[in-house]
């Protein structure tokens, strides 16, 4: 097990390269769900291997060379839509003219297969059939990278930025894999109280070292799994193909914060589609243990959540990371004060297009973005509004626009 799972040290991240965007065919539009008209966020938004996801506002934009034949939209509970590019009606900007909307799946008792195995074998299958499942050979995905931090309900700091991460197959141990930041920017608040000196460390490694399927060591090990009990929950549907629904508990003592988790496996493949994990906060010393490397003396630490979400997808018979999400909230307050300041980091990365092939080569060392790294130093400061060129983001939900506003009014 790493003892550390995710490591952030209390202090609390771009090299700019424009893109012309005239000859981009580019699709943007909300998603909601189709009878209750919410909203849907990190819904797959994909045209071959180019992609991203929705916000939390259902908000998107796909940014393809050309028209491309189809654009398919899928999330977990609900029906995918394969749209004819063509028949997606869009106004000049490339706004769609209505809504995209998703049907919830429903699963048919005649659909339920029957769990004839143990929770913890089926867990152990799955994990046999990752050679099977995912890449073999080395994969280079290009994605978008995002971590927020606010104080209470403000933003304090935004950091985004395009990066290329090299994976070795999945049958392969990790030593490799890498990230490279390909440009980036951010936004910090420049009030003294606000940071507590808080900065995230390793964020955009996130896709290597919280990618549980790859790297054994965190998990998906005997020991490691040991420590665990396992039951069937109700299964799902992801598009058209039902998953098994696994949920994990911790079942005995260990020194360190274990993790309460639920695990989706398609029921053909065996490929594990969806994972979540939260670790366990019964314990807030061991979870601060977990979370923390350092802190300033006299700062005073309390974890209150943290949660990983780590989505595939399934394309041409291999699976592929997607999406991984990773939200901490915590508390800290300074010895002999009053006030004590709730804080949430949220870091999430989209593979916005992929390559596959021998020929692919690992991230270069002096490229290489280090587990120790804190992003926000080492991108430039956020202001063009057109700095994205042709690159897929995720796009900035209404209240981080207006975080990112406020910001900048303070610093003129």
């Amino acid at each position: 097990m790493k003892k550390y799972f995710l490591l952030f040290t209390l202090w609390l991240c771009t090299l700019a390269v424009l893109a012309q965007t005239d000859s981009l065919w580019i699709l943007s539009g909300r998603v909601v769900d189709a009878k209750t008209r919410k909203p849907m966020a990190y819904v797959s938004v994909t045209s071959q291997s180019v992609g991203t996801v929705t916000n939390e506002d259902g908000e998107f934009t796909l940014k393809l060379k050309q028209e491309p034949s189809y654009v398919n939209f899928s999330c977990l509970g609900y029906q995918t839509r394969k749209c004819e590019a063509g028949s997606l009606k869009r106004l000049p900007n490339g706004r769609m003219e209505s809504d995209l909307q998703m049907k919830p799946s429903s699963v048919m008792l005649s659909e339920i297969v029957v769990q004839g195995r143990d929770a913890k074998d089926l867990v152990l299958m799955a994990i046999d059939k990752i050679a099977d499942n995912y890449p073999r050979r080395p994969n280079l995905l290009r994605g978008f990278y995002r971590e927020t931090v606010q104080k209470r309900q403000r933003f304090v700091s935004i950091s985004e930025g395009v990066v290329d991460v090299y994976k070795s197959g999945y049958q392969k141990s990790a030593y490799r894999d890498g990230v490279a930041i390909l440009k980036g920017r951010r936004l910090l608040s420049m009030r003294s109280n606000d940071t507590l000196g808080v900065k995230l460390q390793g964020g955009p490694v996130l896709p290597v070292f919280l990618d549980v399927v790859k790297d054994r060591t965190i998990l998906f090990n005997d020991e490691e799994l040991g420590y665990y009990s396992f039951r069937y929950a109700s299964p799902e549907k992801l598009g058209d193909r039902m998953q098994y629904v696994v949920e994990m508990r911790p079942q005995i003592f260990q020194a360190y914060a274990l993790f309460n988790g639920k695990l989706y496996i398609d029921q053909e493949t065996l490929a594990f589609t969806k994972i979540d994990l939260s670790l366990d906060m019964s314990d807030p010393q061991k979870a601060a243990e977990m979370l923390l490397r350092s802190r300033p003396l006299g700062l005073r630490f309390a974890p209150r959540e943290m949660t990983v979400s780590i989505d595939f997808k399934t394309d041409g018979g291999l699976t592929r990371l997607n999406y991984i999400r990773n939200v901490i909230r915590f508390r800290c307050d300074w010895k002999r004060k009053l006030f004590k300041s709730n804080f949430t980091i949220v870091s999430e990365m989209v593979t916005t297009d992929w390559q596959e092939g021998e020929d692919i080569k690992p991230i270069r060392l002096r490229d290489t973005f280090y587990r120790k790294d804190n992003f926000y130093d080492k991108v430039i400061y956020f202001d063009d509004p057109d700095f994205w060129g042709s690159d897929n983001i995720i796009e900035p939900t209404e209240d981080l626009l207006k975080g990112i506003e406020k910001i900048k009014r303070r610093l003129k």
